[in-house]
């Protein structure tokens, strides 16, 4: 099991000296203590993820303090761009950082954020996968035909090329199970959520995407399914609870009204305070449960075992979803524990 880190919501300006404290602090401890990645969303006009609204720019700093530890988009939205557009951001990243950079790319969900290209939305999910392969040819220098301001098909070529010849690819995938079929089918990583399923459902999708490897002819073994989880890893399970329980509680909140405003949920009315607090109390007890890295070290390896056994082959850990500063600094020596254990100890028994 690999172990990555993940960012969403809050921003801890206070603590963290600037709103991008937190994340330049945690991923030099993540390039210091040998994680995969540290992934970078984007997000649009929210107080929740709202401070990552262009995620190469982020990246691009990130490059500046660290060394090892690769620069991931998690997710670049891709119908709000264009291919050259994205390719151009990022191969200057690739640059900065000496290779390190892999883009995740979604679909988008949030009505809102399509101010920024309002007539993708009706068709979103469809430019979606088209502009992928645009984003890979123009990666390896392979021209690619848009109209110019007068209206004439003209051929590009992006600049600057970028350090590493190929680009590897996650397709953000969470409720449909075709899209874990259609990563495997075009060769690409997962990057994928427990978005109201549980493990064993999610080895569902997981095998859908083996099979769409294996009828494009590739390995079925050799694509990465990563999986992000809400994290905190302590030794003492009453400092989790104490810890994650109400920023967790908070958390759950803001993202049922952000999907209920954003349009990825109807509920077919409006709900009362009362009735998105018991979503959130039932929520919060089922991810703390089943659907988190919550607990002590052998707690939280147990749950990675079994994600390994559900398909998984890399947890990108979520840390800013509203612990405190010092609370995440606190757990972050367990983390480092966990994912210690797996790179000195055979888990396959």
């Amino acid at each position: 099991m690999k172990f990555s880190l993940i960012f969403f919501s809050n921003s801890y300006p206070e603590d963290a000296g600037g709103a991008y404290g937190a994340i330049s602090e945690f991923a030099r401890f993540g390039d210091a203590n040998g994680f995969e990645a540290v992934w970078i969303p984007e997000r649009h006009f929210h107080t929740m993820g709202g401070i990552y609204p262009n995620p190469a720019v982020m990246a691009a700093y990130l490059a500046s303090i660290t060394e090892n530890i690769r620069l991931r988009a998690g997710s670049a939205v891709v119908p709000l761009h264009h291919p050259a557009s994205i390719v151009e951001s990022w191969s200057m990243v690739d640059h900065l950082s000496n290779g390190r950079v892999d883009l995740a790319l979604a679909s988008g969900w949030n009505v809102n954020d399509f101010v920024l290209a309002p007539n993708a939305y009706s068709d979103l999910r469809n430019i979606w996968l088209e502009r992928i392969e645009e984003i890979r040819n123009l990666w390896r220098g392979r021209p690619q035909s848009y109209p110019n301001g007068a209206g004439a098909e003209t051929e590009v070529i992006t600049y600057p090329r970028p350090v590493q010849p190929n680009l590897n690819l996650w397709l953000t995938a969470t409720k449909q199970p075709e899209t874990f079929r259609k990563a495997g089918e075009m060769g690409m990583n997962v990057l994928t959520m427990l978005a109201g399923i549980s493990l064993d459902q999610l080895a569902e999708k997981t095998a859908l995407y083996r099979e769409g490897r294996v009828s494009a002819g590739l390995d079925p073994d050799a694509g990465n399914v990563t999986l992000m989880l809400h994290t905190y890893v302590h030794n003492d399970i009453a400092t989790v609870q104490r810890a994650v329980r109400e920023p967790f509680l908070q958390y759950i909140r803001t993202s049922l009204l952000s999907h209920l405003q954003g349009g990825a949920v109807s509920a077919g009315r409006s709900l009362s305070e009362e009735e998105i607090d018991g979503m959130a109390e039932y929520s919060f007890e089922r991810y703390f449960q089943t659907a988190a890295l919550f607990g002590t070290v052998e707690d939280t390896r147990r749950f990675a075992l079994n994600a390994r056994e559900a398909g998984v082959d890399e947890i990108a850990c979520l840390l800013d979803y509203g612990p405190s500063l010092a609370d995440i600094r606190m757990s972050l020596p367990f983390l480092a524990e966990l994912k210690k254990s797996f790179e000195s100890v055979d888990v396959s028994a």
